[in-house]
């Protein structure tokens, strides 16, 4: 579903492009040819942008889920820790879109900080009734190149390699195009599209410490015959707008904000083995949901910055009892030092 709508956003670009294009080549005005051009050349960055990331989605990605994938309301408890973890790892920018230089190089590093949830916050198993295992890492780190590219645009790639840590092993890969839409003086507005394709594994359903009990026990009532090897598929894409304040009497400190729109398209695949039986489930969960960052950015040199947020997802949960949504959104702490290489 992703894939279908960056296609259909890339080809809609596209058409504009070519109808001005064609309306130019009618026109006997040197001046409106000129201005076609100057649009279409704007415009490419977008194109090419969106175009590799509908290749990348389409090469990659899980295909639509199969026949007995059970599809869950985007307000049960098992879709809301899976748009819960997937908002953390939204590759969301730290400041505003700013002009570089073009084939200039950044390497960036950022950090965030993953909530720790509380025992009623992690009973989202069997429609709500199950207790699952969620606190595993409390941080995500994320490495980051940033490449600067003509028309005051830069593409930022992020992967998070498949490297088991405190019993998660992510594979994430994250990309984002970004450039600065007006500039005057201390202020400056700018666009960032972004997505990410990917999964997290980890013993989610059946941790180790309940496969010590024997199944059926007060330990181990669900019966796990050992840990599971779960998994939850995290993409997603989003559109963000920010802007921001140069302060010169603080050294130039430049506060910023950012909102975005983010189309979150997840799955959790169940691989337990419980009372002798293996337990090969799947969930699928679609959701839009808009997001709010906030925070600081401060040049130490010409090469080096660093910039400190929140970042906040407003999100809804049916739990029961009560039989009523309520509001259990995402706040977290987000850190980012970055270096400009050449």
């Amino acid at each position: 579903m992703i894939t279908k709508m960056i296609t259909k956003i890339a080809e809609k670009i596209a058409r504009k492009i070519r109808t001005r294009r064609r309306n130019s080549s009618l026109s006997r005005s040197r001046s409106s040819r000129r201005s076609g051009v100057g649009t279409a050349r704007l415009l490419r960055p977008a194109i090419a942008a969106l175009t590799l990331w509908g290749l990348v989605l389409h090469s990659i990605s899980p295909t639509s889920a199969a026949a007995d994938t059970e599809h869950v309301s985007s307000d049960s408890p098992e879709a809301w820790a899976m748009f819960y973890f997937t908002s953390v790892t939204v590759f969301s920018g730290l400041g505003t879109p700013r002009a570089r230089e073009p084939w200039s190089v950044d390497f960036a590093l950022e950090l965030g900080n993953i909530p720790h949830l509380d025992t009623e916050e992690r009973r989202v198993g069997f429609h709500g009734t199950k207790v699952e295992n969620l606190n595993n890492s409390p941080i995500l780190a994320r490495p980051i190149l940033t490449f600067g590219l003509p028309w005051s645009t830069s593409l930022s790639l992020a992967y998070i390699p498949p490297i088991r840590v405190l019993g998660v092993k992510p594979n994430l890969f994250a990309m984002a195009i970004e450039r600065p839409i007006y500039e005057r003086g201390p202020w400056s507005f700018g666009a960032r599209l972004h997505g990410q394709l990917g999964k997290s594994k980890g013993a989610f359903t059946c941790p180790g410490y309940a496969a010590r009990y024997e199944p059926g026990s007060d330990g181990n009532p669900y019966g796990c015959e050992g840990k599971s090897r779960d998994r939850v598929i995290q993409n997603y894409v989003g559109l963000e707008l920010s802007g921001s304040y140069r302060i010169e009497s603080l050294d130039d400190l430049t506060p910023y904000l950012t909102l975005g729109a983010n189309y979150l398209d997840t799955e959790f695949h169940v691989r337990a083995r419980t009372f002798g039986s293996d337990d090969y489930s799947k969930i699928a969960a679609e959701i839009w949901t808009f997001s709010l960052g906030t925070g600081l950015g401060y040049a130490f040199t010409d090469n080096t910055w660093v910039s400190l947020g929140v970042f906040y997802t407003p999100l809804t949960v049916d739990r029961e009892p009560p039989a009523s949504e309520q509001h259990e959104s995402l706040v977290n702490v987000r850190a980012q030092v970055a270096y400009q290489l050449w």
